[in-house]
Order: structure tokens, then sequence, then C-alpha cells
């Protein structure tokens, strides 16, 4: 086997293990995880069928709905949230901020539900191939990846402390 087809071939087995639930980062692995953290099972978020796909409820609202869904070769983070315009003046156009490959972003969503997702309670992190999420009370989350990070707080996001959340 050349090098391109072990590459494609280890490729498909992360993907593999995660739409099984079996690459989960542990608080030794992921750069975020803090001794004494909960973190959680991420198979009991993944969708079924998903392939790769998990989703969960940051607050008791369905509206309130994160995932974490493959593109391409990596990974992206995206939740819903309210957005403030750029001047902080009123609502934006925006519905959703998100982790992709180019960093943090502010997006818009299709205002989607997912029946099937399950909370992720306060104090609760969930972790799955270098993305790490905590719920805290009050429909606020924080997400972290290598390339940036974003806050939500009482269902508003907030400029990402790395990572550019423009849109």
């Amino acid at each position: 086997m050349n090098q391109q087809g072990a590459a494609r071939l280890l490729v498909g087995a992360v993907v593999g293990a995660v739409a099984a639930g079996g690459l989960v980062t542990g608080a030794g692995a992921s750069a975020t995880a803090t001794p004494g953290q909960n973190i959680v099972d991420s198979a009991k978020f993944a969708t079924p069928g998903g392939h790769g796909n998990f989703r969960w409820r940051y607050s008791s609202s369905k509206k309130s709905l994160c995932g974490i869904y493959p593109t391409g070769r990596s990974y992206t983070v995206r939740c819903a949230a309210r957005i403030p315009s750029s001047d902080g003046s009123a609502q934006s156009d925006y519905n959703a901020i998100e982790i992709g490959r180019s960093g943090a972003r502010r997006t818009t969503t299709d205002g989607e539900t997912y029946p099937g997702a399950k909370r992720l309670w306060p104090g609760q992190t969930i972790s799955v191939v270098g993305i790490t999420c905590t719920a805290f009370k009050r429909a606020t989350i924080t997400c972290e990846t290598r390339k940036g990070a974003f806050r939500i707080v009482g269902g508003v996001a907030k400029r990402s402390a790395r990572g550019s959340a423009q849109g």
C-alpha cells in the first residue's frame, strides 16, 4: 500500500471510530479539559446513522442546539444563539456561531431542531476529536478547538476569546 492509500485508510478509520462514539478525548488528551471535569460519554449524543454527528441542547429550550459534525477531513462545532449585530445595537441576520477549519465565525442555520437531542447539563463537558464544549447554568456554553473558541451566555453569543467571530 502506498503512502496516500495508507492516509485514506487512517482517515476512514478515524471517521468510523467517531461515528461509533469510540474516539473521544479524555481529560488527559484534551487541551481544555481540567481535572475534575465531568466529561460525558459522547456516544450518548451521537445521532443515529449520523456518521460522526453529535447533537445536544445546552438549555431546556429546543432551540439551544449544538452539534459536532464532519466537514471534509475535519470537524466543525456549531451552536444556535442570538447573535448581536457588529455594532451591538440589535439582532443581526446571524443565528449561530461555529468553529471550523478557518476558526470561529458567525453563521446562519435554517432554524433546525433535532427532537432526539439530549441535554448537556450544567457542569457537563463533551469532548470529541479535539472539540470541547462545557455547559453552564442559564443557557450558557463554551466551545473550544485548536482553531478558536466561543462562549454563549444566556443564549447570546459573545465575542470569541480566540479566533475571529466575524461572519
